[in-house]
């Protein structure tokens, strides 16, 4: 007979995701499901490579930036509703709640436990400090292609989470990832 482990004891395993990856800023069908599917590889990378199901709770993140002026699915929102009242940011906290839903329910098939949150500010303070709030002891930070010029001007908010965050940090790059890494997260015939 296994006794599970009760959550307040199991490891606290962040995992950052990109909000561009999660809630793409695009009504291109086939690129937001490209961006969400690189999301999936890295949940399921962090499965076969981190976590233990049986020891281990995730804290599967992402965190929208409601300041940030040149986001492309803030733009389109504020053109599409400017004399409207809704938060041009509230679609796009719901597709990324909804993509976050999704990958929880895969993490859950393999008997991984997993809460889900959408961070609202710049991720680079909003995650480093949700570790530290949650007392995240491993944190995962979904790293997506930057032009060459973007990456001598300054670091990613994934490099300055690798680097202000009160626990051992992994950074995975999504272009790196093998196709086939989808299928840890089948679950196993019963």
């Amino acid at each position: 007979m296994s006794s599970s482990i009760p959550l307040s004891l199991r490891r606290k395993v962040v995992i950052a995701l990109d909000a561009d990856q999660v809630s793409p800023a695009t009504d291109d069908v086939e690129a937001t499901t490209q961006s969400r599917f690189l999301s999936f590889k890295t949940v399921a990378w962090c499965k076969a490579n981190i976590l233990r199901p049986t020891h281990d709770h995730v804290f599967l993140i992402t965190s929208i930036d409601p300041t940030a002026i040149f986001d492309g699915g803030v733009l389109s929102a504020m053109w599409s509703s400017l004399n409207g009242t809704e938060d041009p940011h509230g679609d796009r906290v719901k597709m990324a709640e909804t993509a976050l839903r999704r990958l929880a329910e895969s993490l859950h098939s393999v008997g991984v436990s997993c809460t889900i949150e959408v961070l609202r500010g710049a991720p680079a303070e909003m995650v480093t400090e949700y570790v530290h709030v949650h007392r995240g002891e491993f944190l995962a930070v979904q790293v997506v292609g930057r032009s060459a010029v973007a990456q001598a001007l300054a670091l990613g908010w994934p490099e300055v989470c690798a680097r202000s965050a009160e626990c051992p940090t992994v950074l995975i790059k999504t272009g790196d990832l093998p196709e086939n890494i989808g299928s840890v997260l089948d679950p196993t015939p019963e």
